[in-house]
């Protein structure tokens, strides 16, 4: 489905139980990434229905937006990076990152909000109120970057292992200038073996808390950047279900 803002085709998967919806319709989760993790967030989330009266898991649409696998290092760093009057690319694990697009998170906000949503109201039975996104690494700092421009947007926010080094670690100072207390529950993940990371969402998190924030953090201790995923994926659909 291409952009009308950044002219880029994304690819998107959408993952819709196989039930009747309730009332009110289903909730949605948007899936960054969607590509690598959207198939995985389903069939996590169909084995945690299969008992459902234990699990208390309830159906929701899956809706992965994700990149063609050839432009997935450039085009994701163009889309989950916010606008600045310039950007610094440190060195990281020991490499010096190599300078690409950044930008663009207005342009994806957009895209999300007034083509993806549209689509699928129109194409769904979806409860207008309870849409959630999750993110992991860039994806993950554009859902705490999306928090803080709009706090409202989302009925809940979930980051895992969120990269809040991004640009001198931009968020932290994002963050600061928050004046009103946010009530969206924002849900924040890192595994324990991530090193800075670990450091930055605990420092993230505490800020958050100070300010009145609705917010809560996990670490997956022995797990790293990659197991993470699949480890707290059971937790992030808890945060995620909705509340009654």
């Amino acid at each position: 489905m291409r952009s009308n803002y950044n002219n880029y085709p994304y690819i998107v998967d959408i993952y819709v139980p196989d039930e009747a919806p309730p009332a009110d319709g289903f909730s949605v989760i948007i899936v960054l990434d969607g590509t690598r993790y959207s198939k995985l967030f389903y069939e996590t989330l169909t084995n945690q229905l299969r008992n459902r009266i234990k699990t208390e898991i309830e159906p929701a649409i899956i809706v992965g937006i994700g990149h063609q696998e050839e432009d997935i290092p450039k085009q994701r760093f163009y889309d989950y990076t916010a606008l600045a009057a310039e950007y610094h690319f440190p060195v990281r694990r020991g490499r010096a990152m190599k300078e690409v697009p950044a930008g663009g998170a207005e342009f994806f906000m957009d895209y999300l909000l007034h083509q993806i949503m549209p689509m699928l109201y129109e194409k769904y039975a979806i409860d207008k109120k309870k849409v959630s996104i999750y993110g992991h690494s860039l994806g993950g700092l554009f859902v705490l970057w999306s928090y803080l421009a709009y706090p409202n947007v989302f009925y809940k926010y979930t980051a895992i292992s969120p990269s809040i080094w991004w640009n001198n670690h931009e968020l932290l100072t994002m963050l600061q200038h928050v004046k009103n207390c946010y009530s969206t529950p924002l849900y924040i993940t890192v595994g324990g073996n991530e090193g800075d990371m670990v450091v930055d969402a605990e420092n993230f998190f505490e800020k958050a808390n100070l300010k009145g924030i609705k917010s809560e953090l996990y670490i997956a201790e022995g797990e790293n950047h990659a197991s993470v995923i699949p480890t707290t994926l059971s937790r992030v659909l808890r945060f995620l279900k909705s509340t009654k």
